[in-house]
């Protein structure tokens, strides 16, 4: 799966993601890092394929979110 997200890009939440954020104020969020390839689980039995996703930081408000998976972020933004 490619990296969907960039630094600058502008996210609109939708209702679930104000909701999973107790987001009252803004429905913006700033992607402020570039997409980050993390691995799941961080160790890993060495017989099997670990799992990697996107991550990114995301300002919303003034609260700062780490390591948001791609998939998780898709469900909380509208898309348009």
């Amino acid at each position: 799966m490619e990296a969907k997200y960039n630094i600058g890009d502008l996210v609109i939440l939708n209702e679930f993601g104000r909701i999973v954020l107790e987001n009252k104020t803004s429905p913006l969020g700033l992607i402020i890092s570039k997409p980050k390839s993390l691995c799941y689980p961080l160790f890993h039995n060495v017989n099997e394929d670990p799992f990697y996703y996107w991550a990114y930081d995301i300002l919303v408000g003034n609260q700062l979110l780490s390591d948001v998976p791609q998939e998780f972020l898709d469900r909380m933004v509208e898309i348009k």
